[in-house]
């Protein structure tokens, strides 16, 4: 019996006919998805607050728009934070050249398609609470804009009250 139930694993682990799942690169993505999208103050169009939004909106994804950067704003308590923003500058704590700034959105999300030279230039995140009240900021740089990738669970980055 177990030999039987190894034997029927082995034939689905090994079926090269199956389709190609998110992430793989035989995935074939629909070319009408790549669009520019970026988030903004009031809108509540997103989803899967806190989850790693790069995993569909890339290349190799159904989601729409490939993203360069995006993720989730948290309240001091954790809570999604809503109509916050996410600078990306060449130096931390807000300061150096302003690279990207996008709005989050309704939901507390951030998004954008924007190219970005993250392989190239390490960019400092800094976040930011509704209207400016409250910063948060990485004292190192990134270079990856898949930020709930990192900052998730009891890793999220929260932007305390001023």
């Amino acid at each position: 019996m177990r030999a039987l139930l190894l034997a029927a694993l082995c034939v689905l682990a090994c079926d090269r006919d199956a389709e190609p799942f998110i992430g793989d690169p035989d995935y074939v993505r629909d070319p009408a998805l790549d669009v520019a999208l970026r988030s903004s103050h009031g809108d509540a169009i997103s989803h899967n607050l806190g989850q790693n939004c790069m995993q569909c909106h890339q290349a190799h994804g159904p989601g729409l728009g490939r993203f360069s950067v995006a993720g989730t704003l948290h309240d001091a308590e954790g809570s999604p934070l809503p109509d916050g923003t996410l600078e990306l500058r060449s130096a931390p704590d807000g300061n150096g050249e302003l690279v990207l700034s996008v709005e989050a959105d309704a939901l507390g999300n951030f998004y954008a398609t924007d190219e970005l030279p993250l392989t190239e230039k390490p960019l400092f995140p800094t976040v930011y609470g509704a209207d400016g009240v409250g910063k948060n900021f990485m004292p190192f740089p990134t270079l990856s804009g898949a930020c709930n990738v990192c900052h998730v669970g009891s890793a999220v980055i929260r932007i305390p009250e001023a």
